[in-house]
């Protein structure tokens, strides 16, 4: 029987060593024509033939179905090798009449019949750097068990080499699928149909050295399906060594001024082992030095972080003195000298609650705050957040996909990032935390059950959600993690909080509205401003809430029913002495004289009146009053809701300690018999029994306003942190709280905050709020703080003087625990101050205001967030990796061009402008 036709000898290893160095898919193509071309010469015989990969001609599915992403995919080829190193060491034990076993990976390369002197395992990169054309090609080398001539095939088996591995329980390889995942991230991706996808592959068994395979496979995009290259069906061959044009080509590109043999470290010609080569790899990290500190090394890390053979990494792409490191992955990298950089460590157990996972032991990695190093970049290569380059979906990092790595035989099989961390509360430390649980000793059944059989993403399985419910609690109960994120919470910016709680309180006793929403969600509804044609229906149950008392201001009749109603006019207006918040009952002012209220020199206080006008009677279009006031330049805000009249009243221009005027306060009333929804006049009245009859019999007509009168005492500013000078202010005066009311200061009446910025009415506490100053975060133009002893780099990643605030989330859910931090030197609040010319008495003033505005629209925004993204399964923030609070945060930093002139009137300005 004649043996099959192959392309074989000279001219066999010349088209492999050919395709073994080149540098780009187009040199690919100009080699397969050349080939052909050659063969041509050799007969029909030696016609080129694509088969279809697994002999499958329906492999899209299984080859593009393999992996999530390119590291994880590439990561399959060394581990192939690590594989075929382990079984040569395990046959060649047998040869010698040892008994060799091993329950893991990790433990078989620890025993003695593993050496690892005598393994070789290399990642070479060839191809262009990023200044040369930024081209990446991937090489994995090994001296391993290699394949025979008889078993090649298996290289282009989807399946084969799984099912012969499963036997071996130290084995990494249980699929069999990974070695194909790396082509849909090879040559041009990005293409609709992606001619460049090119893998090169040659093996040679140690049993059988020095008789080589070898065949390309290619993606064919237009035909649905990946195929590999033959002679006529049958794999090209050559006998002897190969490998020592690779070493050449590392010889021809290092420097001449550098002594090659010393510096750096290259292997014999083979005799038997594997090549397997990935062009154009388009990896999700930069493309610079692979043996470097930058990119590609620290993300291959993440995804092997526990090697158990060293990986040397070389690049031919530089010409620098050392183009070669080793690696054996994230852990043996971290504990070889670098444990320093750790603020500490900590292991947990957990109990998963499943039979097959069963307890998990849990290692907690927290890195130490750039503000505690000396040099910040030293860690960088362990958790940096993003990579100074780019790639073809952004800026990469370690962190952001890999903060928790589940692993086997120190591969991770799945992994969760950097927002897992920050949804349980950790975002002050997420960049800084690494999470590792091995799961060497899971079963086949508890390995399908939580990994996919790309073995880099988690299933969503019973099993899997299991572990991270156990795995959440366990980090939440976490000392460690708990007290440096309070720690470094705490050290942001100024120690000095940006807004007190009696401020806080203050403004939620004189809008009560923004209190029960933070408090129960419910929204503030709008008064009705046109009757019902339709007098007897009710609104809508849902109209109404358990909060109504406070957020109800649609016109309700005079008992407060919130119903289609009559107009009505109103008959009385009172001032109130003492005002109870939370009560129908107050104190009446009684008598003629006009009601004395003190009110500080640098902000508005409220006036309260008892009244029977409708809660829509300022908005309607028919049958309405206005309300009037003199001097006008007093008024600030008017509210009527349910029989209570809240008038906001600023301090004149040029008030000082001590002056009194007198305020009169106007609500007129129309006349009943002009408006068109009236029939008669007495239907226009609360109650016909107390209007005054007419001797017709009708009702006395009365249209002249209702009036009270205030007499206005100017007393000293609220706090002295905004208070003018005692050169621009005069005069003495009884200290009075902002409400004006009854001299309380604002700790001391129901629904004001405490020290700890409770507020009784609504039950919630202030959030965590501080601030920085431009010292904080501003650099010159060198780069250097303006302010090196203020100066925190922490602060400085996260400002600049576009950026309003940075919000870190609740660890419970809740308002009261977030952490706000206000950037008081933004150019936003500057460039007003000084575009304005804000007098000097007023500048404090003006950042409370924007500190206010800061604090209210950023917590009323996220919970709107929370609740939406509760209720509404649309709304899905998680797909996103940002948090409510990112959200909330790039919201309110998206406000900076327009914030204070819509938090500063122009009325205002005209007063505290020059």
């Amino acid at each position: 029987m004649n043996e099959p036709t192959r392309l074989s000898g000279t001219l066999s290893k010349t088209y492999a060593n050919r395709l073994l160095t080149a540098d780009s898919p187009d040199e690919i193509h100009t080699i397969l024509f050349e080939l052909e071309r050659n063969l041509s010469k050799l007969g029909e015989a030696h016609n080129l033939k694509w088969i279809p990969l697994g002999q499958d001609e329906n492999n899209y599915s299984d080859v593009y179905t393999q992996a999530s992403s390119p590291m994880a995919a590439f990561s399959e080829l060394p581990l192939n090798s690590e594989d075929s190193l382990t079984l040569r060491f395990y046959e060649e034990a047998v040869a010698v009449g040892n008994n060799p076993s091993a329950p893991s990976m990790k433990e078989a390369a620890q025993s003695d019949w593993v050496d690892l002197d005598a393994a070789e395992l290399e990642i070479i990169a060839d191809g262009y750097a990023p200044q040369e054309g930024n081209l990446l090609n991937l090489i994995v080398r090994d001296n391993g068990k290699g394949k025979a001539r008889s078993e090649f095939e298996d290289f282009v088996g989807l399946h084969a080499p799984g099912l012969k591995k499963q036997e071996y329980n130290f084995l990494q390889g249980q699929y069999g699928m990974g070695s194909t995942a790396v082509m849909q991230f090879a040559g041009n991706i990005e293409e609709e149909y992606n001619q460049q996808a090119f893998k090169f592959i040659a093996s040679s068994s140690i049993h059988k050295p020095g008789e080589w395979s070898w065949t390309l496979i290619h993606d064919k995009p237009r035909k649905s399906q990946v195929e590999y290259l033959t002679v006529n069906g049958e794999f090209p061959i050559f006998d002897g060594t190969f490998g020592g044009a690779l070493t050449e080509k590392f010889r021809e590109s290092y420097p001449e001024k550098y002594d090659f043999e010393k510096n750096t470290t290259t292997s014999d010609p083979q005799s038997h082992g594997a090549f397997v080569k990935v062009y154009d790899y388009q990896t999700n990290a930069s493309r610079t030095m692979i043996s470097g500190d930058e990119g590609f090394r620290h993300k291959f890390e993440r995804s092997v972080v526990d090697s158990p053979y060293p990986i040397q990494l070389t690049d031919l792409r530089y010409n620098s003195k050392f183009p070669q490191s080793s690696t054996r992955g994230f852990r043996q990298e971290l504990e070889n000298g670098n444990e320093h950089l750790l603020e500490g460590k900590e292991h947990l157990t957990v109990d998963t609650e499943s039979e097959t996972l069963g307890e998990r032991d849990i290692t907690v990695l927290l890195f130490k705050n750039d503000d505690d190093l000396k040099d910040a970049d030293e860690k960088s290569k362990f958790v940096a957040g993003t990579s100074t380059h780019m790639d073809a979906t952004g800026r990469t990092g370690v962190q952001k996909d890999h903060a928790v790595m589940l692993t086997i035989n120190g591969q991770t099989h799945g992994s969760k990032g950097e927002y897992f961390l920050k949804s349980i509360g950790y975002s002050k430390i997420a960049g800084d935390t690494v999470v590792i649980t091995e799961f060497d000793d899971l079963a086949n059944l508890g390995m399908v059950n939580m990994f996919s059989p790309s073995r880099d993403t988690l299933k969503d399985s019973p099993q899997a959600n299991k572990f991270i419910g156990a795995l959440k609690k366990a980090l939440e109960g976490s000392d460690l993690l708990s007290e440096e994120e309070e720690r470094r919470r705490a050290q942001r910016g100024n120690a000095e909080p940006a807004t007190d709680t009696d401020t806080f309180a203050e403004f939620i006793e004189r809008n009560p509205e923004v209190g029960n929403f933070m408090a129960t969600g419910e929204r503030i509804r709008a008064p009705r401003i046109r009757p019902s044609d339709s007098g007897d229906e009710t609104p809508a149950e849902a109209d109404k809430g358990p909060q109504s008392d406070h957020t109800d201001t649609s016109g309700g009749d005079e008992t407060g029913d919130d119903v289609p109603h009559t107009p009505k006019l109103p008959t009385f207006l009172t001032p109130i002495k003492e005002y109870n918040a939370g009560s129908e009952e107050h104190v009446l002012w009684e008598g003629n004289k006009p009601l004395p209220v003190d009110i500080p020199v640098d902000d508005s206080t409220k006036v309260r009146f008892a009244t029977d006008a409708q809660n829509d009677y300022l908005a309607r279009d028919m049958l309405s009053g206005t309300l009037e006031l003199s001097p006008s330049e007093h008024r600030r805000a008017v509210e009527l809701q349910d029989g209570l009249l809240t008038l906001t009243i600023d301090p004149a221009d040029d008030a000082d300690i001590g002056e009194e005027t007198t305020l009169s306060v106007e609500l007129t009333r129309p006349d009943p018999r002009d408006c068109p929804v009236i029939d008669e006049p007495a239907d226009a009245y609360p109650e016909i029994e107390e209007a005054d009859l007419a001797t017709d019999g009708g009702v006395e007509i009365d249209t002249t306003p209702l009036t009270a009168r205030c007499r206005i005492e100017y007393v000293e500013a609220t706090d002295s942190r905004y208070s003018p000078t005692e050169d621009e202010r005069d005069g003495e005066g009884d200290s009075a709280d902002a409400s004006g009311d009854d001299g309380t200061s604002a700790s001391d009446r129901d629904g004001a905050a405490g020290d700890d910025g409770d507020t009784d009415d609504w039950g919630f506490e202030m959030p965590d709020i501080a601030y920085v100053r431009e010292e904080n975060w501003r650099t010159d133009d060198e780069g250097e703080p303006i302010d090196h002893e203020r100066f925190s780099p922490t602060d400085a990643a996260n400002f600049d003087d576009q950026t309003l605030i940075h919000l870190e989330p609740s660890q419970d859910g809740t308002i009261s625990g977030l952490s706000l931090t206000i950037n008081k030197d933004p150019a936003a609040l500057r460039a007003f101050m000084i575009e304005r010319n804000i007098k000097d008495n007023w500048k404090e003033s003006v950042e409370r205001h924007y500190e206010l505005a800061m604090v209210f629209y950023t917590i009323t925004m996220y919970r709107s967030y929370i609740d939406e993204n509760e209720a509404d399964s649309s709304f899905d923030l998680d797909d996103t990796g940002l948090l409510p609070a990112d959200v909330v945060a790039r919201s309110i930093n998206a406000l900076a061009p327009t914030i204070m002139p819509t938090i500063i009137s122009d009325d205002q300005l005209e007063r505290i402008s020059e």
